[in-house]
């Protein structure tokens, strides 16, 4: 009786283990584009997952975008760690409001500035489609 129990526990650990893996490998991405549409008035994201699952969802449309920015979070560490900061890529909009772009932060300010340039150059060309990866 002892032994069918330990089983038993034994199963269920596994399949909540099992279970947590796939979740994580649904939910994390390995790449997220921006994709704008000047002349169609939208700004969609696509991601694909740690299983090469491609989803789109719609971000924004693009006349409401006023300019890109970022916005830094201090993450406070403890007596073991210390803290770090991240940095999210944002649209600043023409009502005031914020939209983050990618859901993955930076960790390095030099990458984000680099982003940033990126988009503004593309934002301010002629160019009627925007792309920007993020890997």
């Amino acid at each position: 009786m002892a032994n069918q129990s330990k089983y038993t526990k034994l199963i269920l650990i596994s399949i909540f283990v099992i279970l947590v893996i796939i979740i994580g490998l649904l939910t994390n991405y390995k790449q997220e584009t921006l994709l704008c549409s000047k002349s169609d008035n939208i700004c969609t994201i696509e991601k694909i997952n740690l299983l090469n699952m491609k989803s789109s969802k719609k971000l924004l449309n693009y006349s409401e975008i006023d300019n890109t920015g970022f916005i830094r979070q201090k993450i406070k560490g403890n007596r073991y760690a210390s803290g770090y900061t991240e940095y999210l890529l944002i649209f600043n909009l023409k009502n005031g409001d914020r939209k983050i772009i990618f859901s993955e932060s930076f960790y390095d300010k030099n990458e984000l500035s680099s982003y940033i340039k990126n988009l503004n150059n593309q934002i301010n060309s002629n160019n009627d489609k925007i792309i920007l990866k993020r890997d």
